[in-house]
């Protein structure tokens, strides 16, 4: 069992009663990886010496990860299958505790699935992609969250009633009807999602980012109400603008308070950024809202963030080895007293992943000032999206492990996670954040995370993650290092 935060710093800190509520908007598709000795030749048969499935989408993995996590309440949006293979995962996201009340359902359709073909004799990879669901319209965005937008119209009761919402639909089509309710494992479909300490109807809200016209649509219609309705300051929107830049993402940008990046798009808009984040992040500041959080992640070399109005950035080292022997467990393996004893943190001052020793912090004002975060060793692999349905190419079919694409999305995941607990939402990273008194400032450092400490606790997670297929234990095992001891 996770162990609460101690709640001696205010409301930053974890308890029963003050759930983090995080929702994210994306797809969900299942991955079928086939490994081959080569790719068939036209007319041929050839026998897969491996094969494996798992479920993709970044914004369901985010929660997948996020769900382990102590306190968190994760709500998924999304388009699902009706069929019974897409119930069936329906039922498992909810045993996942990744609630599927703001999805939308299509009775008859069947599950978005990508087969992934590796050849080993030329390490190479092919994919097949199938899409038959229509994406999140703009329209179902606005009916699927509708009941904790504007619970008033829905029969619920909110604490200072407002006008009907407003929100820009951009000359759009009229909207479809409501879609099919669906059961949830943690509530009725659509019942708010309450925090008495805010009048935000979420903590967090996370776009994937993948359709640029319709996710900015949801982005400034969403900004426009929560500034109507006096509660933008109290919740946090991220946008992940993907492994590969999509065309017009950057128009997303100046509408998010932290904006996640990775290596691969950095690379995409210049050679020259794929050495170091730094003068990457740096490049992006003149977009950016002068209150956001630039985060980037570096796959096997570690991550970093520019804080745009305290002009701090911090870098983490690589992943490295020494500690690799707690990661390469299976989660079987942590079933004895002996094998939780191995699991180390960054927090214990242990060199698991990200290596405390080696990490700099200085100010993002200050020039010729870069560091190249180390690796034990690199390895060179396609991680382009294979279209715009967003599927990653996976690690190598071997116990050698290293998913980037899995480790990315739980970077995602433990950033949200840590800068939500102890950091954010509120100045200075939130619009038209309000000053707070002498003694509220006092209160809200008393343990709070530094920014720093956050990148740390993201980039352990993402390199737990890496080490493995699978999502489950991922929480547990952060909680045995040490990270939720107070």
């Amino acid at each position: 069992m996770n162990r609460p935060f101690r709640r001696d710093g205010g409301d930053y800190f974890y308890s029963p009663t003050r759930p983090l509520r995080v929702v994210a908007s994306g797809t969900l598709f299942l991955t079928y990886h086939l490994a081959l000795p080569a790719h068939p030749a036209p007319a041929a048969a050839v026998r897969a010496h491996a094969v494996r499935k798992s479920r993709g989408g970044s914004a369901c993995c985010v929660l997948a990860v996020a769900a382990q996590l102590p306190g968190v309440d994760a709500q998924l949006v999304a388009p699902l299958s009706g069929n019974e293979e897409g119930r069936a995962i329906a039922r498992d996201l909810e045993r996942e505790r990744v609630s599927t009340r703001f999805c939308r359902i299509w009775k008859t359709a069947g599950v978005p699935t990508a087969w992934v073909l590796h050849a080993a004799d030329t390490d190479t990879h092919s994919v097949i992609n199938h899409n038959p669901l229509p994406e999140i319209s703009h329209e179902d965005f606005v009916s699927l969250l509708g009941p904790i937008l504007a619970p008033e119209n829905y029969n619920f009761p909110t604490p200072s009633p407002s006008a009907s919402p407003t929100f820009v639909t951009h000359a759009a089509p009229a909207a479809p009807p409501p879609p099919s309710p669906r059961p949830s494992a943690s509530g009725s479909r659509g019942a708010p999602l309450t925090n008495p300490n805010s009048p935000a109807p979420f903590d967090w809200i996370h776009f994937e980012g993948r359709s640029v016209k319709t996710t900015l649509s949801n982005m400034t219609g969403l900004d426009g109400l929560a500034r109507e309705r006096k509660w933008r300051n109290h919740c946090v929107f991220s946008i992940d603008v993907g492994q590969r830049g999509r065309q017009g993402v950057e128009a997303l940008i100046p509408h998010a308070d932290v904006i996640f990046l990775s290596k691969n798009y950095a690379r995409a808009a210049s050679a020259q950024y794929a050495s170091t984040p730094r003068a990457f992040l740096l490049s992006l500041s003149s977009i950016a809202p002068p209150h956001a959080l630039l985060v980037a992640h570096w796959g096997m070399e570690g991550a970093a963030a520019l804080s745009m109005p305290t002009r701090e950035y911090f870098q983490s080292s690589g992943w490295v080895e020494e500690g690799r022997q707690a990661g390469a467990r299976r989660p079987d393996s942590l079933a004895t007293e002996d094998a939780l004893l191995d699991i180390q943190s960054v927090r214990s001052a242990s060199d698991f992943w990200a290596d405390a020793r080696s990490q700099h912090t200085y100010s993002a004002s200050v020039s010729d000032r870069t560091r190249t975060p180390s690796s034990s060793r690199q390895r060179q692999r396609d991680e382009s999206d294979a279209d715009s349905q967003g599927t990653e190419m996976p690690g190598e079919e071997s116990e050698d492990i290293i998913d980037e694409a899995g480790a990315h999305d739980a970077f995602i995941a433990g950033m949200i996670y840590a800068l939500t607990r102890r950091l954010m939402p509120g100045a200075p990273y939130a619009p038209a954040a309000g000053g707070m008194s002498a003694q509220q400032a006092a209160e809200s450092e008393r343990g709070r995370w530094r920014l720093d400490e956050c990148l740390r606790f993201a980039a352990e997670l993402s390199g737990r993650k890496s080490r493995r297929h699978d999502w489950d234990g991922l929480g547990e095992e952060m909680s045995r290092s040490g990270w939720f001891d107070g």
